[in-house]
């Protein structure tokens, strides 16, 4: 009898088991997020947490992060049209490669990656790689401007995600 009870709790905690470890895994895909006080919607990569301080998701173990900003009254056109070699050059970063996009819903964007260094903020101030991609998209009158900037060590890692974020963008077409 012992060993009968013994076998119903076990096959009971397994079962308990693997339903929170089905819950957890379907929980973490990312779904759309309406980013505050503007219309626009995004969907994160996984283990991407939303800070409002700097309106957009932080991945705390890469220091990866992407930054969502609107500009209303410009198109994504006029906004790129000045953003050279030279120009990035001024801004201490280098033009890795610029890419004509499409976002998940067919709208078009302009895609530009960029290296640049920094300096660490603790003792050993070592100089670190990074890269920035940056997605202009919108319509004629607003334009969308993401930044997703990632260690440079961990590109093949994050540059896919990250991407696939980036170009996940796209306004709330809901009427509130």
């Amino acid at each position: 009898m012992k060993i009968f009870l013994l076998c119903n709790v076990l096959f009971y905690l397994t079962f308990l088991s693997y339903s929170q470890t089905a819950d957890t895994l379907k929980s973490s895909k990312p779904k759309p997020f309406l980013i505050p006080n503007t219309k626009i919607l995004i969907t994160p990569p996984a283990h991407f947490k939303f800070v409002e301080k700097i309106n957009g998701f932080i991945h705390i173990g890469s220091s990866a992060s992407i930054t969502v900003t609107s500009v209303e009254g410009t198109s994504y056109l006029q906004v790129t049209d000045g953003l050279t070699s030279d120009y990035f050059k001024t801004q201490n970063a280098i033009l890795v490669s610029t890419e004509d996009v499409k976002t998940s819903n067919g709208v078009d964007g302009k895609l530009y990656t960029l290296s640049f260094t920094t300096i660490s903020k603790d003792t050993t101030k070592k100089v670190l790689q990074f890269e920035r991609m940056m997605l202009f998209t919108g319509d004629y009158h607003n334009t969308i401007w993401l930044n997703a900037s990632y260690p440079s060590v961990l590109k093949k890692l994050l540059y896919p995600a990250l991407k696939e974020s980036l170009l996940s963008v796209k306004f709330n077409e809901t009427k509130e």
